[in-house]
Order: C-alpha cells, then sequence, then structure tokens
C-alpha cells in the first residue's frame, strides 16, 4: 500500500529515471516504461475530453503556463491537432512535458497502424510518452481474446519504433488484461479508468479489477476523478458534497482538491478536465496539505457518487465486456 505521506510524494518526485519526461520536483509516481525501465507519470495533468481543437489548444496553452506538464488525450476526441498546437505553443522543449494519447479497441492490426500515423502527424509530435487502447472492444461492442491480442500487437510493434516510452489500456479488467499477457513482449503500463471518491469500497465489477492490477504492477490511473460524466445529482457530489466540503475546511481547500488529493495521496494520477484559470489553479494545488488517516478512511468508506456509465452503481460496464455487447460512454 502506498503510504499516505507528503513525503512518500516528494521521493517520487524525485526519483531517478533514465528518461522521464517530467521535470525535476513534478509530483509522479513511478510506472514501468516499455523496456521495463522505471519512468514517472505525472500525478496531475490536464483532461481534455469533449473539448474541440480551438478549445484544447487554449486550454493546453493555460494549463502550461500555470505549471502543468502532462496532457492527456484520444484520437476519439478530434482534438489531437489542437493539443500538438497548443504544446507548440507553450515553447517548452518536448523533454520538458509528458504526453498521453489513446486509439480505440476493436482495430485490426493494419486500421490500428495506420490510426497510430494519423494521430502522430495530428499531434505533430516524434513520440508520446504514453499510448493506450481505449477499450477492450469496439464502439459496437465487438470484441474477442483474439482482436484484443492482434492490437495489442500492433501497439506494441509500433511502440518498438521509438514513438512511445511507454503502452497501457483503459476500461479494462482483469480477464481482458489476461488475454494481453498472453502474448506480449512488454509491459502493460498503465489502466485508465473511472476511480473517485465514492467507489473506495466497489466492487471489482466497479474499479475494474483494480487491486489485481496493482497486484500486477500496472499502474491504476483515474479518468473522471470528480465524477463528471456521472448523472445528477452524482456528478456535484464531490463539487459541493457535505463529506467533500467539510474536509476541505479544515484544510482551507475545496471538495474538488479534497476529492483529488484522496486519489494522489494514494498514488493514483489524475487528469481532471478544464480551461477556466481559477479551475486549473485549485486542480494542481493539491500538494501543499496531507489529509489525515481518519479523513482518508472516511473518504474512501462513501458511497456515493458510485461509478457512473454502467448498467448498475456496482458495475461499470467494462468487465462483462467479452463479445456482443452494448456500446460505453466514450470517456
Amino acid at each position: 500500500m502506498v503510504k499516505q505521506t507528503l513525503a512518500v510524494v516528494a521521493a517520487a518526485c524525485l526519483a531517478a529515471t533514465s528518461n522521464a519526461e517530467v521535470p525535476p520536483g513534478y509530483p509522479s509516481v513511478e510506472m514501468v516504461g516499455l523496456n521495463k525501465e522505471k519512468m514517472q507519470m505525472p500525478l496531475y495533468g490536464l483532461g481534455t475530453w469533449q473539448y474541440n481543437d480551438s478549445r484544447t489548444e487554449d486550454a493546453v496553452v493555460q494549463a502550461f503556463s500555470l505549471g502543468y506538464r502532462h496532457v492527456d488525450t484520444a484520437a476519439l476526441y478530434n482534438n489531437l491537432k489542437g493539443v500538438g498546437s497548443g504544446l507548440k505553443k507553450t515553447g517548452l522543449k518536448r523533454e520538458e512535458y509528458f504526453v498521453t494519447s489513446k486509439i480505440p479497441g476493436g482495430l485490426n492490426a493494419s486500421a490500428a497502424e495506420a490510426l497510430l500515423v494519423k494521430s502522430m502527424k495530428e499531434l505533430d509530435l516524434d513520440y508520446v510518452d504514453l499510448m493506450l487502447i481505449h477499450f477492450p472492444m469496439d464502439l459496437q461492442g465487438k470484441g474477442s481474446p483474439a482482436a484484443r491480442q492482434e492490437l495489442w500487437g500492433a501497439l506494441q510493434n509500433w511502440a518498438l519504433t521509438g514513438q512511445a516510452k511507454a503502452i497501457g489500456v483503459s476500461h479494462y479488467c482483469q480477464h481482458h488484461v489476461e488475454d494481453i499477457l498472453k502474448v506480449t513482449k512488454v509491459p502493460i503500463s498503465v489502466n485508465q479508468v473511472q476511480y473517485h471518491v465514492g467507489m473506495g469500497t466497489a466492487p471489482d465489477t466497479a474499479t475494474d479489477d483494480k487491486a489485481w492490477m496493482q497486484k500486477q504492477g500496472i499502474l491504476y490511473q483515474s479518468f473522471s476523478p470528480l465524477c463528471g460524466p456521472c448523472n445528477a445529482p452524482d456528478n456535484t457530489e464531490l463539487l459541493n458534497g457535505t463529506l467533500v466540503t467539510s474536509i476541505g475546511k479544515a484544510h482551507n481547500k475545496t471538495g474538488p482538491q479534497v476529492a483529488l488529493r484522496w486519489l494522489v495521496q494514494q498514488g493514483i494520477p489524475v487528469i481532471p478536465k478544464s480551461d477556466r484559470v481559477e479551475h486549473l489553479k485549485e486542480n494542481a494545488a493539491l500538494f501543499d496539505f496531507e489529509l489525515t488517516k481518519e479523513e482518508m478512511d472516511k473518504l474512501t468508506a462513501a458511497t456515493k457518487p458510485a461509478v457512473g456509465g454502467g448498467p448498475s452503481p456496482t458495475d461499470s460496464g467494462d468487465c462483462s465486456i467479452t463479445g456482443d455487447e452494448e456500446a460505453l460512454l466514450v470517456v
């Protein structure tokens, strides 16, 4: 278990790595790179889901001017050009920031290779730090172990040409990962899933087998850390709910900062989305306070908001995907 201390976070920030794209002192956590080397994943970054190119470009410029050094995007977001142009406008050297992108699930090898070429062209980058497979199936819900293995093989071969420093998955559960483990030649570095306060005691069907992922050495990363895509009233529970705001008062912090701190204090990276300066500042100001064990326990015990977007409050919908299933919300 990750110790809940600022000292541990600080130590992780300064850990020596051979090729980490994180500035010294930037809050980060260790992950495994393509060649089994140690890398650093930023503990906070900028999400860009639902932003078009122009809004994404502006958000990247704003966030990076405030000290952000990680941006998360995906081919399905249709904003890769905005990410690339925003990064160019920052004036930063490529080695000074971390980029995560994703390609959809369900692609055959040739389609994957073509989309990876297109993605890098739109990003206007020579490499990404992390490329993920967005889903264990296609957008119509169709998938199989053989299809997952074919797509992973294509991603792996592409990454080994030097265009990604690490590769991983999103929305994957144990049985999906086991399909890949049978054929992979490189580590599965990250699994990016929905995880937030309200899910601390949720079953594996909600967390996409969080405990198992962590036992495999796969870094568990949170998307929608404030439950943004959740249905009302759950989508505001971590903004102004009684639990997070009451804890926040003790630290002169907001509800969202408490919810995000609960994650990063466990070593779980977050990518909250905003293009408003006040929220960007707020989402990054997570490392000058520490939640007590009692506060962490209360947040872990919370059952609201539950996982959103799935068939029930105890099921994300991801783990039931084996073949022909309903399509999932793209986040």
